[in-house]
């Protein structure tokens, strides 16, 4: 599948790489198909295509990059959404901010993307009794990684 987005140009996606959020993203309801990106000069970020508006991507990053001690209890509802799948096939993101002022750069860690990578099928959960934060300040830790200090 070819797709014209704003921020890649022309991409294509191989069907089998194309994940279902039947439930689409809170924001994003209209949007249940999406491709994760990668692009070596935004690493650490990687990017959430939407295919049914290629005008919106959203910045993500595996929170566990920069916060090795992040310890999520996804409940065991939401991955029977997403199948059931086994622990080497849970791929989990945050969301992240990237603002003008990169020292304002964030990550929700309240809210992350689950995704079955076995079957394509993604949810968004809230994790509830937490003290992450919706707005995790992730300026350091970013520079950290990115300077090869992390």
């Amino acid at each position: 599948m070819t797709v014209t987005t704003s921020r890649f140009g022309e991409i294509d996606i191989a069907q089998s790489k194309i994940i279902d959020f039947p439930e689409g993203i809170p924001g994003f309801e209209e949007c249940s198909r999406f491709a994760l990106i990668t692009a070596e000069e935004t690493d650490p970020f990687l990017w959430l295509q939407a295919l049914d508006m290629p005008e919106i991507a959203l910045a993500v990053v595996n929170p566990f990059r920069l916060f090795p001690d992040y310890a999520p209890r996804v409940p065991e509802a939401a991955l029977a959404e997403i199948g059931s799948p086994a622990n080497e096939d849970v791929l989990l993101l945050a969301v992240a901010v990237i603002p003008g002022d990169p020292q304002a750069m964030s990550a929700n860690l309240v809210s992350p993307l689950i995704i079955n990578a076995a079957a394509c099928k993604g949810k968004q959960v809230i994790l509830e009794g937490t003290d992450y934060l919706i707005r995790q300040p992730i300026f350091e830790p970013v520079r950290a990684l990115m300077c090869g200090e992390g």
